[in-house]
C-alpha cells in the first residue's frame, strides 16, 4: 500500500539513500531540507514551514541530526506531528551506554519519541563513518586506530529497514547492526590495503568512561547483526564510485 512518507534530514548521509529506496517501494516520498532544490522546504531550528511539511504524511521518518540543537530541533517536529501519523525516529545503538553527551542528548529524546507513540530504530555505525576515521587517523605516516571495535553497517541497510517500519506498525525500540564485529585495527588495515597504501599502525587508547563504554562494546549489538553489506564490500563499491 502507497504512503505518503516525510523524511527529515533528505540530505544527509542516510536521508539521500533513503529517499530514492522509499520511492523505488511506490511511496509518495517528501524530503525536508531547509534550502535543497527538490525538496519540501521547513527549517527544524525556527519552525517555519515545518507544519506544512507534517500536513497530509501518514509517515514521518525523522533523519535529521544537528549536534547539540537536536532534542530543540525534534521538539519542534513533534508539536507537528499528530496522534493518527507514524513517528519513525532513527537513533544509535548504545546511546543508553556509552556516556557521550550527544549519546546522552539522543537518549532523552528517544524517551520523547517513546512517550509519544513512535517507533525508534537504533543503527550502528555507518561505513561512512568508520571510513572517515580511518582516513583521518592512517593520513600521517604513522597510523592510528581506536582500541576498540566497530559493527559497521550501510546506508542502503538501515534504508530497508526503515521504509519496511514505516510500511507496517510500531516498532518500540529495535537495534539494526551490520553484518560483523571487527576490531579498529582489522578494518583500518583493510582500509589501507584496498586503498593500496602501507602504515604502521599503533592503538590509540584514551583514559575516561566515554572510552571505557566503546572498549566493553556499548555500541554494538552482535545479536542484532542484519545488515548484509560488509566492510570490505563497502570499500570495494567506494573505490569504484569515489563521488
Amino acid at each position: 500500500m502507497t504512503k505518503s512518507i516525510l523524511v527529515t534530514g533528505a540530505t544527509g548521509t542516510l536521508g539521500r539513500v533513503l529517499v530514492p529506496a522509499l520511492r523505488d517501494r511506490g511511496h509518495d516520498v517528501r524530503g525536508l531540507s531547509r534550502s535543497a532544490p527538490g525538496h519540501v522546504h521547513g527549517d527544524l531550528r525556527t519552525g517555519a514551514g515545518i507544519p506544512e511539511a507534517v500536513d497530509g504524511a501518514d509517515v514521518i521518518i525523522h533523519a535529521a541530526t544537528d549536534g547539540r540543537h537536536d532534542e530543540a530541533t525534534t521538539s519542534t517536529l513533534l508539536r507537528s506531528v499528530r496522534d493518527d501519523q507514524h513517528l519513525v525516529y532513527v537513533s544509535i545503538v548504545g546511546v543508553d551506554r556509552v556516556p557521550l553527551p550527544y549519546y546522552r542528548s539522543k537518549y532523552r529524546i528517544e524517551q520523547t519519541i517513546r512517550a509519544s507513540g513512535g517507533s525508534i530504530l537504533r543503527a550502528t555505525q555507518f561505513h561512512g563513518l568508520v571510513h572517515a576515521f580511518a582516513r583521518v587517523l592512517t593520513k600521517a605516516p604513522l597510523g592510528f586506530y581506536p582500541a576498540f571495535a566497530f559493527q559497521p553497517v550501510d546506508t542502503g541497510d538501515v534504508a530497508r529497514r526503515l521504509a519496511e517500519i514505516a510500511e507496517g506498525g510500531r516498532v518500540e525500540l529495535e537495534d539494526f547492526a551490520g553484518p560483523e564485529v571487527r576490531s579498529a585495527r582489522d578494518l583500518f588495515e583493510s582500509y589501507l590495503r584496498i586503498a593500496g597504501k602501507r602504515r604502521p599502525l599503533v592503538p590509540l587508547r584514551l583514559p575516561g568512561k566515554i572510552f571505557g563504554g566503546y572498549r566493553a562494546g556499548g555500541h554494538l549489538a552482535p545479536d542484532r547483526a542484519l545488515g548484509t553489506v560488509t566492510w570490505e564490500a563497502f570499500l570495494t563499491r567506494r573505490a569504484a564510485d569515489p563521488a
